[in-house]
């Protein structure tokens, strides 16, 4: 996953910072992105938490570009996020933190998004 983040972001150089989800979290709320893309104004890395538990995206600042551009291997973004202080961010989307790995997660990620469909 590092080496996946560090040539997007080398892609992406110019841009102003970097939202990260793993494609195995459908259910990210656009308003979740969003708020992490505006905390980033103030802070370098974002973590949103939904009750308790950290999640994603993890959004970086432009700061941490070289940083992350160097990034290589299976631990992703981690070394990045410990070397600052980040900023966790309360967020009301148990989506941010619903994997969905397993044919169970599956079923509990339908489940949810039949909730959030109803009229």
């Amino acid at each position: 996953m590092g080496d996946s983040i560090a040539a997007g972001v080398r892609a992406t150089s110019n841009a102003a910072g970097w939202l990260i989800v793993p494609g195995d979290l459908p259910l990210v709320q656009a308003s979740t992105l969003l708020a992490v893309a505006q905390a980033l104004r103030e802070h370098d890395v974002v973590i949103p938490v939904f009750k308790g538990k950290r999640g994603h995206p993890v959004g970086f600042a432009r700061v941490c570009g070289v940083a992350l551009q160097q990034l290589a291997g299976p631990q992703g973004a981690a070394p990045v996020v410990r070397s600052r202080a980040p900023f966790e961010l309360q967020v009301d989307d148990e989506g941010a933190v619903m994997d969905v790995d397993t044919v169970a997660d599956l079923a509990r990620a339908a489940a949810l998004l039949a909730l959030r469909l109803r009229p």
